[in-house]
This record gives C-alpha cells, structure tokens and sequence, in this order.
C-alpha cells in the first residue's frame, strides 16, 4: 500500500505544488495610457553651426538632455553628437531640463545649457535651440 501511495499521491502532490508556487506576472505601471503627448525637439550648434568635426575638436560623443519635472527625473535622452537634434514625446505639462554636450566618459564636454519652463502641449512640437559657443567647453 505504500508504493501505492507513492505512485499515486508524488504526482498529485508535484502539481498542486506547481500551482501554488508564483508565476510571471506582467504589470503595466506605466501612467501615460491614453495620456496627452507632446514632443519636444532640441536642436544644437557650436559656435552657430553645425559642422560634425567640431565634435571631434571639442571631443564631443553626444548630447544627453534630462528632463525634470520639479525635482523628478522624467526622462534622460542622448544622441550623438553629429546629429545636431534630437526628438522625444513627453507627456503634456511644463517642465525644466537640462543640455549638455558629454564626452565618451559621460563628462560635461560643455557648461550645460538650463532649459527652463519647457512648455510641452498635446499633439504639438516644441523646438528649442541651444548654441554652445567656444567660450562654453571646459
């Protein structure tokens, strides 16, 4: 009778284990469904122009923009740097944020640009221009 047991409960006992134990779970936390979208493009130059060797004189990889939304980190993009634009959708509503023109060891190439009261409406694109001069790389 014991074998029988065995034989007959391991199994039983394998699988109701098997579904007690917690699966995968997927959870979409992401707040922005069906929210209003804007976006916003930031263009860049050095010293008024947009010549990709000024990025190897100046040793520039790329651009990383942060966007903040009072103290909080909303979104952190980069490009590289010969692009001279970048584009990112943001939820509408008015933010701060931050240019910066980074070398390949993430160092600030450049004094970074404010970009204050950034005023992002649905459906609408909002194009900032940031002009690093000469006077402006460390």
């Amino acid at each position: 009778m014991n074998k029988w047991i065995k034989k007959t409960l391991a199994p039983t006992g394998l699988l109701l284990s098997l579904a007690l134990l917690p699966g995968c779970i997927f959870v979409d936390d992401d707040d922005d469904d069906g929210a209003p979208i804007g976006t916003l493009e930031l263009l860049w130059t050095i010293d008024g122009a947009t010549d990709p060797l000024d990025c190897a004189d100046f040793g520039v990889d790329r651009m990383e923009l942060l966007i903040f939304d009072g103290s909080d980190l909303v979104d952190e993009v980069e490009a590289v740097c010969e692009d001279f634009g970048m584009s990112v959708d943001i939820i509408d509503g008015i933010y701060d944020g931050t240019a910066t023109l980074v070398d390949r060891f993430d160092r600030a190439a450049a004094t970074p640009e404010p970009l204050d009261s950034i005023d992002i409406r649905a459906g609408t694109t909002l194009t900032i221009d940031v002009d690093f001069p000469v006077t402006s790389f460390l």
